[in-house]
């Protein structure tokens, strides 16, 4: 366990890499928009493809970020806007309160209710003619992976499919999700996350505020939920950039009585960085977060993961 001065300097880190600016052409479609949930206010971005005309439902993908960040940073930061407007998907980057969100780890029971806020989203895109409401995906960085977790076991068939990166299951969902419902579901985790550790347990810099399954459990508990057959099917992807220090195994439990299937991509030697991150010349981060692959993009693994599976008609 990181002793508090360790805690202090990764919430510093994690502050930096928040906002940290990167490059990329600006969408020639951004909306900022706003809506009342439970009394407050939540912010949101959406991001459309050059040329959408009014009333064109795409598919969508809603994308929440991790603890200290933003939507904004989100969407600079992973990297799917550009691979969105090229496959004439639209992206929404809604904002936590006070930069987090309420995944159901022990403690946050009295936090905003955030199921019900990505609900009353996708029910607002669905309603003002952005979304296809077959093809909605949800993919959640850290914190926001964990809420995915919590939203497909408290809110299932709203979203298609769903995507955790450098997430695990918090501990509670696990013991409380319904039985009922099950979806497609990408994890990637990294074996050296300093952050969400692989093992699972209590995670930092956010200690003694609930734990999360270690990647192996959560992998199994979905497997189960989506009634797979244990057998999988494991490959190594191609060692692209052998500088990142990195590699990424895949495995994939197809067989599944509920037509879900499961995949990991476990990145041997990652930290708690999404694959496919750009964050420069900034070695401070890499020596408290540890290597970003680069052997994949987490944002272009998910679009076609999603892409898969729309909802039954």
């Amino acid at each position: 366990m990181l002793d508090k001065l360790s805690h202090a300097l990764l919430s510093l880190t994690l502050a930096l890499f928040s906002m940290a600016l990167f490059a990329q052409s600006a969408p020639a479609e951004v909306f900022e928009g706003s809506m009342d949930s439970g009394g407050r206010e939540r912010r949101f971005q959406v991001i459309l493809p050059d040329g959408m005309k009014p009333g064109q439902r795409l598919p969508t993908v809603i994308a929440l970020h991790g603890a200290l960040m933003s939507g904004k940073s989100m969407s600079r930061i992973f990297g799917m806007d550009e691979l969105a407007r090229g496959s004439r998907v639209a992206v929404v980057y809604p904002d936590g309160l006070r930069r987090r969100w309420n995944d159901g780890r022990t403690g946050s029971a009295d936090g905003p209710n955030d199921v019900r806020f990505i609900r009353q989203l996708a029910d607002r895109l669905v309603q003002d003619g952005v979304a296809d409401p077959k093809r909605l995906y949800l993919v959640g960085v850290s914190n926001g992976g964990m809420l995915a977790f919590r939203i497909a076991c408290e809110a299932p068939g709203i979203f298609a499919a769903y995507a955790a990166v450098i997430a695990t299951m918090p501990s509670d969902v696990a013991e409380t999700c319904p039985r009922a419902g099950s979806a497609p579901f990408l994890i990637i985790n990294s074996t050296e996350d300093r952050v969400v550790p692989w093992e699972g347990g209590e995670i930092g810099p956010l200690a003694r505020r609930g734990s999360v399954l270690s990647t192996p459990e959560t992998v199994e508990f979905w497997r189960r939920h989506n009634r797979c057959k244990s057998q999988a099917e494991v490959k190594p992807l191609p060692d692209k950039d052998q500088a990142d220090g990195s590699t990424v195994m895949a495995k994939q439990f197809a067989e599944c009585e509920s037509g879900s299937p499961v995949v990991l991509l476990t990145v041997e030697g990652g930290g708690h960085l999404p694959p496919g991150a750009q964050i420069g010349n900034r070695p401070f981060l890499r020596s408290m977060l540890g290597a970003a692959n680069q052997d994949i993009s987490a944002a272009d693994v998910s679009l076609k993961f999603f892409k898969r599976f729309p909802l039954p008609r």
